[in-house]
């Protein structure tokens, strides 16, 4: 009951507001707590869109040794959303405090971020990307390239404010059980099966590209490049 309670005040707050604008105290209901292993598809959550179009990304804790992958991560936010949309992400470099934009630390972990879309504005290692695969998803290390790229696509979207597909209503059960994190408010497109933010697809992080669903999302939310 909780959870659609929490659905319903989210919806509530929003009525009458500009398409996906929130004020401040509505931002504050919306704020996802906890680590976003939480995602939907093709599914926003409004409060979450970035109010600029030109998004900082920096680094917490870069290694020269790293930097190739560094390189890898920048093309698959750039092959992907950048490019189908009027976003621009801009900076790459290391992280100070007061940077603002996407925190990203480099760990051998499970790769999540901390919050969706502009709830990461300064967060401290509010994404986290895996470039090594010694712990976790060990039998990466033998296409290291393609799932840093894949897997940086994938958190890309949640750094814009998507969330997972299998998490909407709409989603069939066999891939609601995956269901993970923070729901999205609004669903943009149809249920696609196809997403890179899906994890019933049966394609590993979509083969890092957006669908034909993804694309029509973004552009909604952000605009068309150009």
């Amino acid at each position: 009951m909780g959870r659609h309670f929490l659905s319903r005040a989210l919806a509530a707050l929003t009525v009458g507001a500009f398409l996906f604008h929130a004020s401040k105290a509505e931002a504050q209901a919306a704020l996802p707590a906890g680590v976003s292993k939480e995602e939907a598809f093709g599914t926003i959550l409004r409060a979450s869109k970035w109010e600029r179009l030109n998004v900082q990304v920096c680094w917490e804790n870069p290694e020269s040794d790293d930097a190739p992958y560094r390189s890898i991560v920048r093309s698959a936010a750039e092959d992907t959303w950048q490019r189908n949309s009027k976003i621009k992400f801009e900076g790459w470099g290391k992280c100070a405090q007061d940077t603002l934009g996407i925190h990203i630390r480099i760990s051998d972990e499970g790769p999540y971020t901390k919050a969706l879309g502009r709830f990461l504005d300064k967060r401290p290692d509010g994404m986290v990307l895996n470039f090594t695969f010694a712990s976790w998803s060990q039998s990466c290390q033998k296409t290291r390239e393609f799932c840093v790229y894949a897997v940086a696509a994938h958190e890309f979207g949640h750094a814009l404010g998507f969330a997972h597909e299998q998490n909407r209503e709409d989603a069939p059960s066999e891939c609601r059980k995956d269901a993970q994190g923070t729901t999205g408010d609004y669903n943009v497109t149809k249920y696609d099966p196809q997403s890179i933010m899906n994890y019933c697809n049966p394609i590993w992080n979509g083969d890092g590209k957006l669908s034909t669903l993804d694309i029509e999302a973004l552009q909604t939310i952000y605009g068309p490049p150009g």
